[in-house]
């Protein structure tokens, strides 16, 4: 895993220090307010490339007040266009979520839209510096020293609807998805981890990884595209005038019973009969995909698991959602999920649960990482510790 990147003789106490996943469903943003609480911020995963005109025109016509995660844009020095991220691009723009894509790259712009958001939340000024820690999957974990490199020197100089941020990335951290639960589980088990092969399996809406830890010391990971997604675009294939972002919260919800209750709040027909039918193809669909699903997901993990485990730490919201088919494929090896993490109530505003864990408890490791590091400047240098502004 990376070391931390520095300038300890420069360091100051960073004004914000936050924690993101790009996850395919939702950017999830863990961060410390300016009286020490700790918060968090859910964007939509979509990006969109505008020209500079139209977001301009949105300004001069838009009405009414929203949070500033919800018209989030970001405009970097002499470029053409402007990319606008979250909300603001799903609902104007009608942007895709981008899940063919290499999440570092719009990883960037949706960093650098989050910061401008708990800059705006906080009512902190737009010259400060920052703490950040991300997660990416396994298989783009070697792009963290390109996406730490972009990132520093866009961070230094762009605009957002409130102007110009300059912003100094005084501490960085890039974890592989799935290490936020790892250094949790780690430390609630203490050395008894150091006699035990555990895979930590992260299953999501975009991809599936695993993080194999042999007595103490991770593996590289590996990680495919078989997120809870591939489920959904099966489900879209077989039924009519169904889309991914319809489905997928409706299947959630709908659980292993497939509760008729939720289908109906997808149904297109406008009478009791036609209404009824809808419900039944739709079930039957979510029924057959979830079983294929499973079998290819199942599949790749008896191929990437080692022969011998100890345990399986199951994690993410996919892992969730088949939590009975997973503890039936795997009767003999002790499984958990989450590690049992829980998110406070007061972290968790928008309901994601157990999708929190990973980001939260990497946020978690890094605050500690960033006091450590603050305690061990020289006396001098403690003294001139000192909001930037």
């Amino acid at each position: 895993m990376s070391k931390v990147t520095q300038k300890a003789q420069k360091i100051k106490r960073p004004l914000i220090t936050a924690a993101l996943d790009f996850g395919g469903s939702a950017t999830k943003v863990i961060y410390e307010n300016t009286d020490g609480e700790v918060k968090s911020l859910v964007m939509e995963p979509e990006v969109a490339t505008v020209p500079v005109e139209s977001i301009k025109n949105y300004g001069k016509n838009s009405l009414g007040w929203t949070e500033p995660e919800n018209r989030a844009w970001i405009h970097l020095p002499k470029t053409p266009v402007v990319q606008v991220v979250g909300y603001l691009a799903k609902d104007r723009y009608y942007a895709n979520a981008g899940l063919e894509e290499l999440k570092y790259e719009r990883g960037v712009y949706k960093t650098l839209a989050a910061v401008w958001a708990i800059k705006e939340k906080l009512q902190l000024p737009p010259r400060l510096q920052v703490a950040l820690a991300v997660l990416l999957p396994p298989g783009e974990f070697e792009d963290k020293e390109q996406f730490e490199a972009v990132l520093r020197n866009t961070l230094l100089n762009y605009l957002t609807p409130t102007g110009q941020m300059n912003v100094e990335l005084a501490m960085f951290r890039c974890l592989p998805e799935g290490a936020g639960i790892y250094l949790m589980h780690e430390k609630k088990v203490g050395a008894a981890l150091k006699q035990r092969v555990c895979a930590l399996t992260m299953i999501g809406y975009r991809n599936a990884s695993v993080l194999i830890s042999n007595r103490g010391m991770v593996k590289e990971g590996k990680t495919s595209d078989l997120g809870m997604v591939r489920m959904v675009e099966k489900v879209v294939a077989a039924t009519s005038g169904q889309t991914l972002e319809r489905l997928t919260p409706a299947i959630a919800a709908a659980g292993v019973d497939i509760e008729q209750r939720i289908l109906r709040q997808l149904t297109r027909s406008k009478t009791q009969e036609g209404q009824a039918s809808e419900i039944q193809k739709l079930g039957n669909a979510i029924r057959k995909a979830r079983a294929e699903y499973t079998a290819m997901l199942t599949s790749w993990l008896d191929n990437v698991l080692p022969n011998f485990v100890d345990e399986i730490v199951f994690c993410g919201g996919t892992a969730d959602y088949l939590m009975k088919e997973l503890n039936e494929h795997y009767p003999r090896t002790p499984l958990s999920w989450n590690a049992s993490i829980e998110i406070p109530a007061s972290v968790d505003i928008s309901g994601l649960g157990s999708r929190l864990c990973d980001v939260y408890s990497l946020f978690l490791y890094f605050h500690g990482v960033v006091e450590a590091q603050l305690r061990t400047l020289p006396k001098s240098g403690k003294e001139g510790i000192r909001y930037a502004v």
